[in-house]
């Protein structure tokens, strides 16, 4: 059985798996990072998202949404994901830890740093929730 994705879905396929690579690549170097417990945070968002990014781009044609929604579901679904997962390899890089207080436990990073971390993961979070919530809408329209 062969797999027939659209140019939307199949560049949701190829985002996933570079993310999920992404993932898999940082997983080997967690202890690299200033802090290696927002590394493992960071290791574990990129590969169970690239996973369900993969996941939502082979499924992206049985979802019913107009060409408009269609482009900012997929966009901001991409964009959000991705964008999470460097927000925390930056908060590991650099020690920040005001967003994301449990794995960030006896670290700081400078002011610049706590801004710059917080702006990327609030901002992915409310991009990844927006994509998530059109395609699931997509999906209900469609049965």
């Amino acid at each position: 059985m062969q797999l027939a994705l659209t140019p939307a879905g199949r560049s949701l396929v190829i985002t996933g798996a570079a993310l999920f690579m992404a993932g898999i690549l940082q997983g080997a170097a967690v202890d690299l990072h200033a802090n290696p417990r927002m590394a493992l945070s960071a290791h574990l968002d990129a590969v169970q998202s690239g996973m369900a990014v993969m996941i939502a781009g082979a499924l992206w044609s049985t979802a019913k949404l107009g060409q408009r929604i269609e482009q900012i579901a997929r966009w901001t679904l991409a964009i959000g994901m991705v964008g999470l997962w460097v927000g925390i390899t930056l908060a590991a890089l650099n020690g920040a830890s005001q967003v994301l207080p449990m794995a960030g436990a006896g670290h700081d990073g400078s002011a610049l740093a706590e801004n710059v971390v917080t702006l990327a993961v609030m901002g992915s979070s409310g991009l990844l929730t927006i994509g998530w919530a059109l395609f699931l809408w997509g999906l209900f329209q469609a049965r």
